[in-house]
């Protein structure tokens, strides 16, 4: 008797999709270096959707930056 080694699994995503945020409030969706509004809030970096307004980002700005 063989091992079964086929899977279901569906492929992975092209590598491009990897880099694309989503806005979950109204769906946009672009890359992650793309037209998003960048806002700087204390030690913050803000990402902040174009069409709606909503947060989809929010990272600790490195030192010295």
């Amino acid at each position: 008797m063989s091992a079964d080694t086929s899977h279901d699994d569906p492929e992975p995503p092209p590598e491009e999709r990897k880099t694309v945020l989503f806005c979950p409030d109204c769906g946009y969706e672009s890359p992650v270096t793309g037209d998003w509004e960048t806002v700087t809030a204390g030690a913050e970096r803000l990402l902040v959707c174009v069409d709606c307004g909503w947060v989809v980002d929010r990272r600790l700005r490195r030192r010295g930056l």
